[in-house]
């Protein structure tokens, strides 16, 4: 710190930056560089569950009691109609993921404009 003494004086303040605080932040804007060029990775999992053995016998009973008093025709509905087949993941549970959509999306993007997700896919890795 300098300064003149008296009124008009100037003073001027000078901070320096430790030198580990320099490092780290080197450090973690290298890092942020590397994150960035890593691009979505989606979510490949169940994120919805598939109904189990219990849920169908009950709807389909329902089924069966409306057909029973008339309320339907029979033998026109099943409880799964019209729901596509789970996907059974790898500790045995059944659900539904988005990501067969999601690949179908990106497909057909390709297809449609393949320069513009060239020009994407040159952004990341």
């Amino acid at each position: 710190m300098s300064g003149g003494g008296g009124k008009g004086g100037k003073q001027t303040t000078e901070v320096q930056i430790p030198q580990y605080l320099q490092d780290a932040s080197k450090r973690n804007i290298a890092r942020a560089e590397q994150v960035q060029r890593l691009g979505f990775t989606p979510y490949t999992g169940p994120q919805v569950a598939a109904f189990n053995p219990t849920q169908l016998a009950a709807m389909q009973s329902n089924i069966g009691a409306a057909e029973a008093f008339g309320l339907m025709q029979p033998n026109t509905v099943t409880a799964a109609q019209g729901m596509p087949a789970p996907q059974t993941f790898a500790d045995g549970s059944q659900g539904y993921s988005s990501m067969p959509l999601y690949d179908q999306a990106l497909a057909e993007m390709q297809r449609r404009n393949p320069a513009q997700v060239a020009a994407y896919n040159n952004l990341f890795v």
